[in-house]
């Protein structure tokens, strides 16, 4: 998804990651379903925890929807405690 731009005297790699990308990602769970709001707060969630280190990769989709679903179980958890 990496792409080299050459604009001018300026060159770059742009490495644009779509809402598409995450849909796709959170399809592959077989036993949850995300709203079109969790999966802005998983693009949300990458972009506050961008490590320039290590990237954004496929992976990093997955672990910002698990927090997600860690997230519900969590509010389930205190929801059955009251």
């Amino acid at each position: 998804m990496a792409k080299l731009i050459i604009d001018g005297q300026e060159s770059y790699i742009k490495n644009d990651w779509h809402y598409v990308d995450f849909r796709h990602v959170a399809n592959g769970y077989d036993t949850e379903t995300f709203t079109d709001d969790e999966l802005i707060e998983a693009m949300e969630s990458v972009v506050d925890r961008f490590d320039a280190n290590y990237g954004i990769t496929w992976e990093t989709l997955e672990a910002a929807l698990d927090r997600i679903i860690s997230d519900r179980k969590q509010e389930k958890q205190n929801d059955d405690s009251k």
